[in-house]
This record gives structure tokens, sequence and C-alpha cells, in this order.
């Protein structure tokens, strides 16, 4: 009888040569990778060598932009002013490809979440009342007035308070 030869997409991973190194991958399911190792320094196979190379971060990933980044000195980022000059640079390194374009992204996304921060900060400062210190020499007539009216408004309020309250009854039925 005469065989058919098989696929290549049908054969399985061929066991390593007798005394040929292995690669050092695991697998919880099958167990050690049975491929040749093609880098010594390493220990892994080809298929897994380029996978790690694949999840390794890049040169220009690790790279300490700081200074290009940001400037001298790195800026406290209180003002949409600073953030905005921060985005201008972010926007010229990924032009100049000295910075990936997820690690972009990531600081975009931090810088959005800071402004929005400084803007909230900003409307919380807007939105307080002036107060005014006065010297003890010297206070304008016109405050002086608001003060005497609120001081007089304020027992006036408080038993107004206590009359709007409906009186408790008990009522049996």
């Amino acid at each position: 009888m005469e065989q058919q030869p098989q696929s290549p997409t049908t054969l399985e991973r061929a066991p390593a040569p007798r005394g040929a190194a292995r690669c050092r991958r695991c697998s919880r399911a099958n167990g050690r990778c049975r491929l040749p190792v093609l880098d010594p320094a390493t220990g892994l196979c080809s298929k897994h060598a380029a996978l790690a190379a694949r999840t390794t971060p890049s040169a220009a990933d690790r790279a300490d932009l700081s200074v290009d980044l940001f400037g001298e000195p790195i800026p406290s980022f209180k003002s949409a002013e600073e953030i905005n000059a921060t985005l201008a640079h972010l926007v010229v390194l990924v032009a100049q490809g000295r910075i990936s374009s997820r690690r972009a992204a990531v600081i975009t996304y931090a810088l959005s979440l800071i402004l929005r921060g400084v803007l909230v900060i900003d409307k919380k400062a807007a939105d307080a009342p002036i107060k005014i210190e006065w010297d003890d020499d010297w206070r304008p007539a016109c405050a002086i007035h608001a003060e005497s009216l609120r001081n007089a408004a304020a027992p006036l309020n408080a038993s107004a308070n206590e009359v709007a309250k409906p009186p408790v009854t008990n009522h049996q039925s």
C-alpha cells in the first residue's frame, strides 16, 4: 500500500534531535517547546524569539525625552498654556520619529486628564466669592451699612424660620 505524504499543516512539531538544546519556552497545555534553540543568548527558538522581540519596548520607547518634551524646568501643569506647550512639543517629537505613536497616545491621554483637573480648579476659583479684608482704621460707608443690615437680619431670619414651621399636633383616630 502506498502512503500519502503528509502536508506541512498536518505535521506536528518534530522533536529536537537528541543532545540538541531545546527552546526554554513552556506553556501550561503543551509543556515545553520542542523546537531547537535559535539564539543561545536567549535560549529561544525562532518562533518564540520573534514573539519576544515584538513585546520588548523599542529604543524609542525607552529613551528619556523629558527635556525635549517638557523643557527646562519641568512645568507644573497648573495652566492650560503649559499643557498646550507640552502637547506642541509632543507633536514635534512624533513628527521627527523620536517617540512612538503608542507612547505619544499615552502621554496625550495623561495630559488631557491633567487639563480637565486644571479647568475644574479654575472654575472653582472663578465661582468663589470675593472676600475683601478692610483695615480697622478705615472702612467705606457702604461696607459698614451692609454689615449692619446683615447683623440686623440674622435674628429676624432665625425667628422667621421658627414661625414658619407648622405646629405639630397629635390626632388620634
